[in-house]
């Protein structure tokens, strides 16, 4: 193989590994938008079957209440199976990503 191949192959590896990265890249935004559904477009919703308006809560509470989902099969309400279907595939980068975009853009004081 001459090197002009091999330069050529692996720009096109390198290249596609960065359109899959950013591709697999989210941000809060993007996280957000699955939980609009239920918490409304600005998370000022109490959800079905819930009590809590995700809104007034800290950062660090929506944290530790998604992760809870994730760990503990008794959190949550009458909805909790569904929001553990929702958090199950996002990481712990992901949930501190979604939790400190409600907090930054949505806060409302309780």
């Amino acid at each position: 193989m001459n090197i002009g191949k091999i330069i050529t192959i692996a720009a096109l590896i390198i290249g596609a590994a960065t359109v899959a990265n950013a591709a697999n890249a989210t941000d809060g935004a993007t996280i957000f938008k699955r939980c609009v559904v239920c918490h409304g477009k600005s998370a000022e919703k109490v959800p079905p079957g819930g009590s809590i308006v995700s809104a007034t809560l800290s950062a660090e509470e929506i944290k530790k209440s998604l992760k809870l989902y994730k760990t503990d099969k008794e959190h949550g309400g009458k909805m909790k199976a569904s929001m553990q279907i929702q958090v199950k595939p996002l990481s712990d980068e992901d949930i501190d990503t979604v939790a400190d975009y409600i907090f930054k853009n949505f806060h409302i004081e309780k």
